[in-house]
């Protein structure tokens, strides 16, 4: 029997053709209900172009990573204020970006806490991510201390997408509180950082 096609029709690009269906399908069901057969019809495409463009559920979602990162970073951080305030006008353009999905993300979440595999193969780009995050908002992301900071931003960032999911407010209030106290934690840290014997402070890179 023939899978049901979608009455939309397919966009130009089949990849994202079939990222919106993805997301409009995981706002429905639980994720591990959804075949990747599924995202085809929903998307209007064959099994075979979908293998061409989408070969994984895993792989949709890295593109959707992807679409997030690039709205957060559509415009330059702001110039103004401290790289504190940049990293925060940033992460909330992410959940800004994010906020229409709010249902699909809520359950693939779900679903990828019972498949930490796919939840794994997730973690290089996520990183990538969050390195490019803080390269916009200004942050020296060299050696020798950059990986602890993007580490240490990822650790902000999830913190606060925890809070973010269960956060009904409309004007997202409690995320945003979250998300100021934690990167004024990491402020703390980053300062606490060592200095050369003459008082000035370690240089990424140095």
């Amino acid at each position: 029997m023939a899978a049901k096609r979608s009455s939309t029709a397919p966009k130009a690009d089949p990849g994202e053709a079939a990222l919106d269906a993805m997301l409009r399908l995981a706002a429905e069901r639980r994720w591990a209900e959804m075949a990747l057969s599924d995202i085809a019809a929903e998307a209007g495409l064959t099994m075979a172009d979908m293998l061409r463009h989408a070969p994984s559920k895993t792989a949709l979602l890295a593109a959707f990573g992807r679409r997030v990162d690039a709205a957060m970073l559509a415009k330059p951080a702001e110039t103004q204020g401290s790289v504190k305030d940049r990293l925060f006008d940033l992460i909330m353009r992410r959940f800004d970006a994010l906020a229409p999905h709010k249902p699909a993300v809520r359950n693939i979440v779900a679903g990828l806490g019972r498949d930490p595999l796919a939840a794994l193969c997730l973690v290089p780009g996520a990183m990538k991510g969050i390195a490019g995050l803080a390269e916009a908002a200004g942050v020296n992301t060299r050696l020798p201390f950059g990986p602890l900071k993007i580490k240490a931003l990822a650790a902000v960032y999830l913190g606060t997408f925890r809070v973010w999911l269960a956060d009904e407010s409309a004007d997202a209030a409690k995320t945003m509180a979250s998300l100021d106290r934690s990167l004024g934690r990491l402020e703390a840290l980053v300062s606490s950082f060592p200095t050369f014997p003459n008082g000035s402070k370690v240089q990424a890179g140095a």
